[in-house]
């Protein structure tokens, strides 16, 4: 009678695998992990360096799209939407939801778009900076003053 082992070891094998000299198990799973170990992340060739600049920009952009988050946060608490009836009132919420978290959206699609490219990351924060702007707050700092 035959160990079990045995028939469980040949389970893992061709036939022919000896032949050619390609003796041990041939399964998909060991390709996968040499694919992976190619493409890991560890591996810094052709990545983008962030130069001390684009760090310095992209921090001081970091904190202006902070202010614009807050002054929409500020913006929706002094409108409303003027009617009681459930469906506007309901969308209405909705476009203050969508106004309050445009801008970190865009710095962060900024960001994760324009890896090492400085001068179209700069273009493109600054066209957020004007295109976000809390237009409700506007009125109450001209008032203000």
């Amino acid at each position: 009678m035959s160990d079990p082992r045995d028939d469980d070891e040949e389970a893992f094998h061709w036939a022919g695998d000896e032949v050619g000299g390609r003796e041990g198990s041939h399964l998909p799973m060991e390709r996968t992990r040499e694919a992976v170990r190619d493409f890991s992340p560890s591996a810094p060739e052709g990545t983008p360096r962030t130069s001390p600049l684009g760090a310095l920009l992209t921090a001081v952009f970091a904190i202006l799209y902070l202010v614009l988050t807050v002054g929409w946060i500020l913006g929706t608490q002094y409108t409303s939407a003027g009617t009681t009836q459930l469906l506007p009132q309901v969308l209405w919420q909705f476009g203050e939801f969508t106004a309050i978290i445009a801008a970190p959206l865009w710095f962060a699609t900024t960001l994760r778009l324009t890896p090492g490219r400085l001068g179209v990351r700069l273009g493109f924060l600054l066209l957020g900076l004007g295109v976000l702007l809390p237009w409700p707050v506007l009125p109450l700092l001209v008032v203000g003053s």
